[in-house]
């Protein structure tokens, strides 16, 4: 089985339990203000120029890979896995969107005994997600928002896919992290994030929840893509504004990462 990545991060700490590989794939149908891997959302190859000591460089972000080759590479690292815990995360990008080559490197990961995760905004449609699921030990689902109107302006399209599926998957799986990225001027008000902890209460399985603070890691990358930064100079999220959304979380007996 054949699909599109564009990049294998080794010895990746910040992917899930312990060392990890992180095997990030080509496509999003997301447009995150904020995203911070801009070259990724694009499906096929992406140009990207730098300017660099006066001239300019280009790179050709993306490329074509068999599923049996991806297990191939991360067992590479099994030893580390066993010594930490570790394992492989599959993100993106968005991993659903290329569902049939997810679930061929999540099952050749498994018959290896590797932990496997995958990091999803689970904004797609996926007939096999329960199939998924199943070879899958670890979810790390993005929740952005709970209001529709600023899912849209700020996010895209598929609001009602993000909350769909993390109930499907919620059903099924043992491991959840929610991950909750906290951006200035989007979804940090007291009312959208009290709406994030009445949905995640909702949920069949408490969640544990991860916040992730706003930073603008990436944003050279949009002027590399000709294209414009859309957070632009938003200031990243102060310690105190995110010591007060754990404590609301916290408040509601969620275990916070």
């Amino acid at each position: 089985m054949q699909g599109e990545i564009f990049d294998i991060k080794r010895y990746a700490i910040h992917d899930g339990p312990g060392i990890r590989v992180t095997v990030f794939f080509k496509g999003c149908n997301l447009r995150c203000r904020w995203c911070h891997n801009p070259e990724s959302q694009p499906a096929g190859v992406t140009l990207m120029r730098r300017a660099v000591a006066g001239r300019v460089e280009e790179q050709l972000v993306g490329y074509p890979i068999a599923s049996e080759e991806v297990v191939e590479l991360v067992a590479r690292d099994t030893l580390f896995f066993d010594e930490s815990g570790g394992g492989v995360t599959f993100s993106g990008g968005e991993p659903l969107l290329q569902p049939d080559f997810l679930l061929a490197c999540l099952e050749g990961c498994k018959r290896r005994g590797i932990h496997t995760c995958v990091d999803t905004a689970g904004a797609a449609r996926v007939e096999r997600l329960e199939e998924i699921a199943s070879q899958t030990d670890l979810f790390l689902y993005d929740l952005k928002t709970m209001i529709p109107t600023t899912f849209q302006r700020n996010v895209g399209e598929g609001f009602e896919l993000v909350t769909a599926n993390l109930r499907r998957i919620a059903r099924q799986v043992e491991e959840l992290v929610v991950r909750v990225p906290l951006i200035p001027g989007v979804n940090t008000t007291r009312t959208e994030l009290l709406a994030i902890i009445r949905f995640l209460s909702s949920l069949p399985i408490p969640p544990i929840v991860e916040l992730m603070p706003y930073h603008r890691f990436g944003s050279e990358k949009y002027s590399a893509l000709g294209r414009v930064y859309g957070m632009g100079n938003a200031p990243a999220a102060r310690p105190d504004e995110v010591e007060g959304v754990k404590a609301l979380f916290s408040a509601e007996n969620f275990d916070i990462l």
